[in-house]
């Protein structure tokens, strides 16, 4: 009888502690099981390797679309490429810093962050996306200091593991005669 009541009980520990690990599953595509918290996971100095964004507008008298793609060296845009490199650093503590070389030129974006909370009318999930609130834009002839809540970057967070990373989503908007789509997906490996 007593093996009975320990193997139950060892089950139910099991049971529970899976339970409790897969919690931090929030991503579609997060892993199914990480000892660490979504807060720890994301923590860290990411890198930009590859991407990808569209965007389409359409009126009665206008018509435009573009598309870019992202490596860990280059933006391409419209046939044109770029020297591109994306660099950012996630701090446990909410703050955040991007440094962006774009064809020569070197920009900073400092600020805090935190994760969205649910968002029942959008399928969102507590933590399933990330805001950038900037408080500082800066390059080596210009800077902006932002005071109070500035949402620089909200990104859904379709993937976070250890050493990877994945934004991706899409975006509609239309008004009196016009339709805006946009979409975008951002791959960063933990360096």
């Amino acid at each position: 009888m007593s093996k009975k009541i320990i193997s139950f009980v060892f089950s139910t520990l099991i049971v529970l502690g899976v339970t409790t690990l897969t919690s931090c599953k929030k991503g579609e595509n997060d892993p199914f099981l990480s000892l660490k918290s979504r807060k720890a996971r994301i923590s860290g100095e990411w890198k930009l390797v590859s991407g990808s964004e569209t965007s389409s507008y359409s009126s009665s008298s206008f018509t435009s679309s573009s598309a870019a793609t992202y490596t860990e060296t280059s933006y391409i845009s419209n046939g044109s490429t770029y020297a591109y490199s994306e660099k950012m650093t996630i701090n446990k503590d909410g703050t955040y810093k991007i440094e962006v070389t774009y064809d020569g030129d070197f920009y900073t974006i400092t600020g805090d962050w935190f994760f969205a909370g649910a968002v029942k009318d959008l399928d969102l999930k507590n933590k399933e996306a990330i805001v950038f609130s900037t408080q500082e834009y800066s390059d080596p002839s210009y800077s902006e200091t932002y005071n109070g809540f500035y949402s620089g970057e909200v990104y859904i967070i379709d993937q976070l593991k250890n050493k990877e990373m994945i934004f991706k989503g899409e975006t509609s908007n239309s008004g009196s005669g016009y339709v805006s789509k946009n979409s975008y997906e951002r791959i960063f490996e933990k360096q």
